[in-house]
């Protein structure tokens, strides 16, 4: 019975850390991503027409500890209008690293066959990774087709990664798809009553307000803003951003087929269009928050390239999903059952309940199937909680 209790005792430390055993684990551990999501919050809408409406805002961060990346989305949904959504300045904002920036209040706008998607009521919006790796998504039934919209904060990455992907309803074609995307590079100028000198930079390009900049998709990889005057070498602003597409020459097929920058005194809008064949677009962007416009400059020259791999290589499925082995999973679970014996006993309905939905969503979540994707995630965390418990017993069980 000593040796049992010592043992209790030990694996508790192993599991929830206790004292110098907790520490070393800790320490051995590897990056983390925390995700947050506050959930719907709601409120009275503002804007003519919608005044005492029930409005919607919705916060996600992605944390890795070094950096940390919040998404907003904001809506309204009174009953009123059910089918349709209607937003103020904008419906996807970045709220974080920076306020400026990638916008706060509607960084991204998405256009499909001319129809603004963040009109359409949002069918999901989830978190769908969190640990090794940071993720959640938002989805829009459009009558058209059915969009999605994915962020993935990886440890380690000063960046954010997205995937938006499309597929059309059938008897429907996508003939258009737009993307419409809004920065306030390291400071709210006019707001405060201030000049500054924004800038386009990228591989080929360096143009200042006023002016607008017609891109060229195999060349101007990634897009960078920085404001000479609110820099903070100067000890002005608040660090620039920059953001990176995909060139054909590294996905095969072409994404993006034009894009233009309007480089104003105080907004800097980026329109691209993006080929509708692709069903695709991946995205990467950057908040410099705190650094200087050279150290920044001098990051996208040097990395730029590398990351550009690492995106178009991405898999954007959940780890436990893309990694999933069921047959391999099944006996575990029916081996480590077995070891646990009579002390399995209040977990085996559940695991045996785990596995069974883990076979019926595997198939469609292969196919493609957003929700049985996500819902397939959501399947593996809490089968993952309850066998640590099931695994604890097998230990103890042994001679």
């Amino acid at each position: 019975m000593l040796i049992r209790a010592m043992t209790r005792l030990l694996l508790v430390c192993v599991v929830f850390g206790c004292g110098a055993t907790g520490a070393l684990a800790q320490a051995e551990s590897p990056p983390q991503v925390a995700v947050q999501d506050s959930g719907p919050q709601y409120g009275s809408g503002r804007p003519a027409g919608h005044q005492g409406h029930k409005w919607e805002n919705r916060n996600v961060t992605l944390d890795s500890g070094p950096i940390r990346y919040t998404l907003k989305y904001s809506a309204c949904v009174d009953p009123s209008h059910p089918d349709s959504r209607v937003f103020e300045e904008g419906y996807i904002g970045m709220p974080g690293p920076a306020a400026c920036n990638w916008y706060h209040s509607g960084f991204m706008f998405i256009s499909l066959n001319g129809q603004e998607v963040g009109s359409y009521p949002l069918v999901d919006m989830r978190v769908t990774e969190t640990g090794d790796r940071g993720g959640f998504h938002m989805v829009w039934d459009t009558p058209d087709a059915t969009m999605r919209l994915q962020f993935l904060l990886r440890p380690g990455a000063n960046h954010l990664d997205s995937n938006l992907t499309w597929v059309p309803k059938p008897g429907k074609t996508v003939s258009a798809v737009a993307l419409r995307l809004v920065c306030y590079p390291s400071y709210f100028t006019s707001w405060n009553h201030r000049q500054g000198d924004r800038h386009l930079i990228t591989p080929r390009l360096d143009e200042r307000e006023p002016k607008t900049a017609e891109l060229d998709p195999a060349q101007d990889t990634y897009l960078y803003y920085p404001d000479n005057i609110f820099d903070m070498a100067k000890g002005e602003g608040e660090g620039p951003c920059a953001m990176m597409f995909l060139p054909d020459r590294i996905v095969g097929d072409p994404q993006i087929k034009s894009g233009r920058v309007n480089i104003g005194g105080y907004a800097v809008t980026t329109q691209l269009q993006v080929a509708p064949e692709a069903k695709r677009v991946r995205l990467a962007f950057w908040d410099f928050a705190g650094k200087t416009n050279a150290e920044a400059a001098a990051y996208l020259k040097a990395n730029a390239a590398t990351v550009q791999q690492e995106l178009a290589a991405l898999d954007f499925r959940p780890e436990p999903v893309a990694k999933l082995d069921v047959p391999r999973l099944t006996a575990e679970a029916t081996k480590t059952l077995a070891e646990a014996g009579e002390d399995a006993k209040p977990y085996r309905a559940k695991v045996e309940g785990f596995l069974q939905k883990v076979a019926d969503l595997k198939p469609r979540a292969d196919a493609g199937d957003w929700k049985a994707e996500a819902d397939l995630a959501n399947v593996i965390g809490e089968y993952t909680t309850v066998m640590w418990k099931v695994r604890m017993q097998a230990l103890l069980n042994r001679p």
